[in-house]
């Protein structure tokens, strides 16, 4: 694989699925994430079980706990995303977008 910094492979976050066990979502997710491994990439997958321990995003309150850091933490340093939820009321579902709202501790970075 190309594109990351010399001398390391690309690492790829998956962000999704439901917090239904074996939810299609989820199982396409894992199909992609898995697919980049097979080709290098180092990857990390936040299931649907690990967001819906998330709290509601909030600024103010600072720490969302130990998933939180490590899906900042994960994303920080990631080369590329795959995010896959089920359609919810013609969107993605509000467990995804919360997840997607914690990037918002990204936004300083130098690269967000």
């Amino acid at each position: 694989m190309t594109g990351a910094p010399a001398g390391r492979p690309l690492h790829v976050v998956g962000l999704g699925g439901t917090v239904r066990a074996g939810s299609s979502s989820e199982q396409a997710l894992r199909i992609a994430v898995d697919r980049a491994a097979q080709q290098g990439a180092t990857t990390r997958v936040f299931g649907g079980a690990e967001p819906a321990t998330l709290p509601t995003y909030s600024p103010e309150r600072g720490d969302g706990g130990s998933v939180a850091h490590d899906l900042v933490a994960h994303l920080r340093r990631a080369d590329g995303v795959v995010i896959a939820s089920p359609g919810y009321h013609g969107s993605i579902s509000g467990l995804v977008k919360n997840a997607l709202d914690y990037t918002e501790d990204m936004r300083a970075d130098p690269l967000p």
